[in-house]
Parts: C-alpha cells; sequence; structure tokens
C-alpha cells in the first residue's frame, strides 16, 4: 500500500508562508565593514557576533548592526566643522582656574570581537536611527562627556601659559591616557585624541606674546653671554700660544750661538798643524 505525506508537506509550505508573512520577518544583509548582533525579544541575544553575511530577522527579533571603521568624534568652536551646528568646543579649567574652550576630535572604534560587540549592545543598546550617522547617540551622550572629564583631569594640573606652549605638545597624549580605560569599559577602543586648537582670551594672548618676547630676549642674552665667554677663552688661550711661542723662539737663540761657537771651534781644530801658537807681546825672533 502507497503512503504520501502530501499534508505534512502543505503544513510546513504553510508554516514557512506564515512565518514570511508575519510583519518584521525577512533576510538582511550585514554590509562589509559592520558587525552585527541579532537579539530576540523573549530570550535575548541569540547571536553575539555577525559579520558581513545575509541573516533571517524574525517577527520576534532585532537585528543590531555596528560600524567597525574608525570613527571621529569631532568637539569644536566652528558650528560648521564638529558634530553640532552650534560651539561645541570643550571648557578646560586650568591650574589657576582659568577657562579655555578646547578644540578636540577623538578617534575610536568597534573592534569586531564579541566580547567587545555585547558590552557596546550592553551599554548603548540600539544604534542611532540615522544611516549617515549610526553612532552619534554614543557619541553625543557618552564619548563628549567623558571627553569633558578626561580633558578638565589634564588641564587641571596645568597652568595656562604652560597648556599654550611647553605642554601644548602633551596635552593630546595625556588626555588619551585619561580616556583610554573609559572608552574600553564600554567595549570601545580609543585610537588617538587630538588637540586641534587652544583659544584664550585676548587678554592672555596678549601676556602670552609679551611672556614669549621676554624668553626670547633673555634666550638672546643668554647665546650674548656665551660668545663672551667663548671668545674670552679664545683670546686667553691666544695669548698662551704666542707666549709659549716667544719662549721657543727665545730659546732657539740661545742655541744657535752655542752652534755657532761649536761650528767655529770645529773649524778651528781641522785647521790647527799641530804647533803652539805664539803667545806674548815681544819681537818676533829671527833665524
Amino acid at each position: 500500500m502507497k503512503t504520501t505525506n502530501a499534508p505534512l508537506k502543505r503544513f510546513f509550505a504553510l508554516t514557512t508562508l506564515f512565518l514570511f508573512a508575519l510583519p518584521g520577518c525577512s533576510y538582511r544583509s550585514i554590509p562589509p565593514g559592520n558587525v552585527g548582533i541579532k537579539f530576540n525579544g523573549a530570550s535575548g541575544i541569540s547571536q553575539h557576533l555577525l559579520k558581513p553575511e545575509v541573516v533571517f530577522v524574525g517577527w520576534n527579533d532585532h537585528l543590531v548592526v555596528y560600524p567597525t571603521n574608525i570613527q571621529q568624534a569631532t568637539f569644536v568652536r566652528n558650528a560648521k566643522e564638529g558634530d553640532k551646528a552650534k560651539d561645541d568646543s570643550i571648557r578646560a579649567t586650568t591650574s589657576e582656574g582659568a577657562t579655555l574652550p578646547v578644540d578636540v576630535s577623538v578617534s575610536y572604534r568597534i573592534p569586531s570581537d564579541p566580547a567587545s560587540i555585547t558590552m557596546v549592545f550592553n551599554k548603548f543598546g540600539m544604534p542611532s536611527s540615522d544611516p549617515d550617522h549610526p553612532l552619534y547617540y554614543i557619541q553625543s551622550e557618552f564619548i563628549r562627556w567623558a571627553t569633558v572629564v578626561a580633558v578638565n583631569n589634564v588641564s587641571g594640573k596645568h597652568s595656562i601659559f604652560d597648556l599654550l606652549s611647553k605642554d601644548r605638545a602633551t596635552f593630546g597624549p595625556e588626555v588619551k591616557a585619561e580616556l583610554t580605560p573609559v572608552l574600553e569599559s564600554w567595549g570601545l577602543k580609543c585610537e588617538d585624541v587630538m588637540i586641534r586648537e587652544i583659544h584664550p582670551p585676548e587678554a592672555i594672548t596678549a601676556k602670552i606674546t609679551e611672556q614669549q618676547s621676554k624668553r626670547a630676549e633673555l634666550q638672546q642674552f643668554r647665546i650674548k653671554k656665551q660668545q663672551a665667554v667663548t671668545d674670552a677663552q679664545t683670546t686667553m688661550i691666544e695669548a698662551q700660544r704666542e707666549a709659549e711661542k716667544t719662549r721657543l723662539l727665545s730659546q732657539q737663540g740661545t742655541q744657535g750661538l752655542e752652534l755657532k761657537k761649536l761650528e767655529l771651534r770645529r773649524v778651528f781644530i781641522e785647521r790647527w798643524d799641530g804647533k803652539s801658537g805664539l803667545v806674548g807681546s815681544g819681537p818676533i825672533p829671527q833665524n
């Protein structure tokens, strides 16, 4: 007797059709340079890391996609450059209590490993709905305020004059050292922190210009002083050299006379015939 499983096949076909007919059920792709995490409303996270691929998203699933390329969080005074169309610079307080607007750029990224992706999802949840800037919420609400704290932790250890001059080059690396562990605790990696510009008040700018001028004058004075010391040492060495030269020439003159006497004596000896010379004042005897 021949049996058929046609009813069972029809059941599975109808079930599949029903699942695809449910709102939200579809296949979605994770584009290159992104990673995903699938979250189920009933069971929680079902897949911790989804790399660029096509995945099925059920009616109770949410596919969260994060970019893994380097992102730039820019907080500057110029409204046309930063993340916000207004003055968004970081206010830094110095050791004297002065406030300096600082333009800061933070480079960061989401590492493409399961632990980091899970940490980012647990901390921030869904990314921004803006497809051109999916991490805007993270930058504006978390990274910005972490940067404010890091910048002020560093600026509070320096004077306003040092931040604008000799400590300017170390400002960014010090802020990065403060910011890195904070971002790591959220699953983010801090790549770099760049202090783009510091905006001091006009009165401070004039004072700094005056201070730099005084420092330049002091440096020129030090150079002239060192040159004078060098010239004096050179003159002394030349004088000692001339004195030694005169002494050697004097010795050479004395030695020259002695050598001349010896030369004359040698000539006299060579010409002597062996007879004693006549000594006295009387007349020469006649033979």
